[in-house]
């Protein structure tokens, strides 16, 4: 008895050195983990980033972050990806090939190139600004500031919002009102930050599995049709309708497969809250939106381009787990208005670890993967 008390004591202060030594390393990291819960809105992930800031111990320091070295836009253009350079892997690559989009996180895997291949004609990047408060009445609008991220093609320094402040409803140009359809396609993708076979291990980042990302619920998939729609409100600005939005492309991208059945969302009430129920797929039974973001700005040159950012954070539960999946994404969109008739969008989503992964602290902030999607919106005559 007196033996094992002193291993006991003896693990318990190795493990104790060992931690302190790793928190001494990673001072910053707590520190800004710290300031961030105390913002954060989700309790549940303020009471995990306060435990990681006061107490986490860690048996062994995060490694440094290092970013990879950038190709020049010339060069990012010479080795864009094509539709052909994506070959779909077998559902071995994939940790839960039943989880994966599709066997997704195989054809990752199994394709040449990392490099985001871009839509002509509309610049979709990144950039260093947090996007700012909004007011209470509809999404921040700052001139220039969404064209400037957009411009940047900085994918690294594409970052989520640190302060989680409820932002509002995002008005949308009245060219937009109206019934669209919508053909889609996967345009590419590119791991900003840490190494793609660091990434690739992990399957809890968003867009891995079915539905983590609840617009493009097939990541990578080609060629999907659905419909969109635009509408005006109480206060007669032209919104997304949400709802509808969700339900089409949802049912487009797991072919009638999987369906949203339901959807609770009052935006009088909490604009920045949405709860799906969805029959025909075992990686959801529900799904829960929380949006921590948003901001909007039509460009100061021409009136046809308009960009939307939006950062969500997204809770999947299903019968199959004990606890709900988390998954942290923010979209960029690009809207070009061609016609009266006819708008192209372009959608950046760039995706994030969790708090509680164990890479978390290599990026923090910034994304591992970011997805392209091309849309070419045409309107629906009556």
């Amino acid at each position: 008895l007196a033996r094992a008390r002193a291993e006991r004591a003896a693990a318990i202060s190795t493990a104790s050195a060992m931690s302190t030594r790793a928190m001494r390393r990673s001072g910053c990291c707590r520190l800004a983990v710290f300031v961030c819960c105390c913002f954060c809105a989700d309790p549940v992930v303020r009471r995990s980033m306060t435990w990681l800031a006061t107490g986490a111990q860690r048996t062994s320091p995060s490694p440094a972050f290092s970013e990879p070295p950038r190709k020049s836009a010339a060069h990012a253009g010479r080795d864009a990806l094509s539709p052909g350079v994506l070959q779909r892997a077998d559902a071995g690559a994939c940790a839960d090939a039943a989880g994966c989009s599709t066997g997704r996180r195989g054809l990752l895997l199994a394709s040449a190139s990392p490099v985001l291949r871009l839509t002509a004609g509309v610049s979709v990047a990144a950039g260093t600004a947090v996007l700012g408060a909004p007011s209470t009445a509809q999404a921040e609008v700052v001139p220039g500031r969404l064209q400037t991220l957009l411009a940047g093609r900085k994918f690294a320094d594409l970052t989520a919002p640190i302060f989680n402040i409820p932002p509002g409803r995002t008005a949308f140009p009245s060219w937009l009102e109206g019934e669209w359809t919508a053909k889609q396609n996967f345009a590419g993708f590119v791991f900003p930050t840490l190494p793609k076979a660091s990434v690739m291990r992990e399957v809890d980042v968003p867009g891995f599995k079915t539905a983590s990302i609840i617009d493009f619920a097939d990541v990578g998939k080609e060629e999907v049709d659905y419909e969109l729609r635009w509408r005006r409100d109480g206060n007669n600005q032209v919104v997304e309708d949400l709802p509808f939005n969700l339900g089409s492309s949802f049912r487009a991208h797991l072919a009638a497969k999987g369906e949203i059945t339901e959807v609770r969302y009052d935006p009088d009430r909490d604009p920045n809250r949405l709860t799906a129920l969805i029959t025909g797929t075992k990686n959801a039974e529900r799904i829960e939106i929380f949006v921590n973001g948003r901001a909007s700005e039509v460009s100061g040159n021409e009136s046809d381009l308009f960009f939307a950012s939006e950062y969500r954070r997204q809770v999947t539960f299903s019968s199959r787990v004990l606890q709900g999946y988390n998954a942290n994404y923010q979209h960029f969109k690009t809207f070009q208005r061609l016609s009266a008739n006819s708008v192209r969008l372009n959608v950046l989503t760039a995706c994030y670890l969790d708090a509680l992964n164990p890479l978390y602290f290599q990026t923090i902030d910034k994304p591992v993967v970011i997805f392209s999607h091309e849309v070419a919106l045409s309107r629906k005559m009556p």
